[in-house]
């Protein structure tokens, strides 16, 4: 590992972790917070905002970084911090989260519902935010582009991180032994990346290590300090804690409330992609609108999904992040092509964008 042909950095595992990482602890906290606010979706989506907020945050100060140092050398100690945040993140849910009765108004628990998010998810995505910036630039340095696009490559870490909780996680295993699970996934990628980084980080091929010898060891616990802190949320035992909340609370609104509130957005983002990116349609002023409204479809899409779904009569909180694997799995189908006349990129405007689809139809079903 000391002689890598390639000082460049390897942005292919950085992508993959973000993106597995990312989603995994999306899915989880939004479970947490649907069992905190009685199965209130429309508060759990406005919540979820905070997400791409964070993300863009997190690209806002990744330059600050680069500019001092080569981004092949940051992304493993930023993969060692994000491992960090992840069970960090549930603890700060549970701290800050008070769960609301479930007969309490839709608006009632609107301020608590972003308060919590900001506080639990924040450090989080800021992590997430500056390390798809640093594996940004590290793949526009390659010498030869890899054969899966870094954004394919994280839409399929998205993908696999949602099928791990649908799959493994919410069957077999507690939140804080999912996070630490992929805790140990960022350690690993993190390896890989300081294995192909210039000198100066070839220490975190040690230290990255040794964190993932310590995320193992508290493996067989996690369960029983799962269970304090949800005691602690909660404030009752663990035993009187409810296990899923009630399924009709999105549901008596009625498909045609959520259709209302998410199609006129989506086909807005939908037109306004297809007005910015046709031929001859590139001119000085339009960076930004591309990646906005390319994020405002993106979120209006998924919110619109995952409430149709509880609005039919579906189990959003048993199927969250099965619904979550499937919208991102036809991601990673669709990104690959380079010809694209839209590419993604991340950029501070894609992930404000997608906070915008994601918290105005969740306030219009709110009101």
């Amino acid at each position: 590992m000391k002689n890598c042909p390639c000082p460049t950095g390897r942005p292919t595992p950085a992508a993959l972790a973000l993106g597995f990482s990312g989603a995994a602890m999306a899915c989880l906290i939004a479970r947490d917070l649907l069992l905190a606010f009685g199965g209130n979706a429309p508060a759990t989506g406005l919540a979820l905002a905070v997400f791409p907020l964070g993300l863009a945050m997190g690209l806002r100060l990744a330059p600050r970084f680069t500019a001092r140092s080569d981004p092949a050398d940051l992304l493993a100690p930023m993969l060692g911090l994000l491992a960090l945040c992840l069970p960090f993140s549930l603890f700060v849910l549970r701290a800050a989260v008070r769960p609301l009765p479930s007969e309490s108004g839709a608006a009632s628990g609107v301020a608590l519902v972003v308060l919590a998010a900001f506080a639990a998810m924040l450090p989080l995505c800021i992590c997430l935010g500056a390390g798809l910036a640093f594996t940004a630039s590290v793949g526009k340095r390659q010498p030869t582009p890899p054969r899966l696009p870094l954004a394919a490559s994280l839409a399929l870490g998205t993908a696999l991180g949602a099928a791990f909780v649908q799959w493994v996680a919410v069957p077999k295993l507690s939140p804080l032994n999912a996070s630490l699970d992929a805790g140990i996934g960022c350690c690993l990628a993190g390896v890989l990346c300081a294995a192909g980084a210039p000198d100066k980080r070839r220490h975190m091929e040690t230290w990255l290590p040794l964190l993932a010898f310590a995320f193992v060891l508290v493996l067989p616990l996690s369960a029983i300090i799962d269970a304090r802190f949800a005691a602690m949320e909660w404030g009752r035992a663990a035993t009187d804690i409810p296990t899923a909340p009630p399924r009709a609370a999105l549901a008596a609104r009625g498909i045609a409330a959520v259709l209302t509130a998410c199609l006129p957005l989506l086909a807005a983002g939908l037109a306004a992609i297809l007005f910015l990116c046709r031929p001859g349609a590139a001119q000085p002023g339009h960076e930004n609108s591309i990646p906005t409204v390319m994020g405002l479809a993106d979120g209006a899409a998924l919110l619109g999904l995952l409430l149709a779904f509880a609005a039919a009569g579906g189990d959003l909180f048993g199927r969250l992040a099965g619904l979550v694997t499937a919208y991102a799995a036809g991601q990673a189908l669709a990104l690959p092509r380079k010809d694209a006349p839209c590419p993604f990129a991340p950029s501070p405007a894609l992930f404000l964008g997608c906070a915008l689809g994601l918290a105005l139809p969740s306030l219009l079903l709110l009101l």
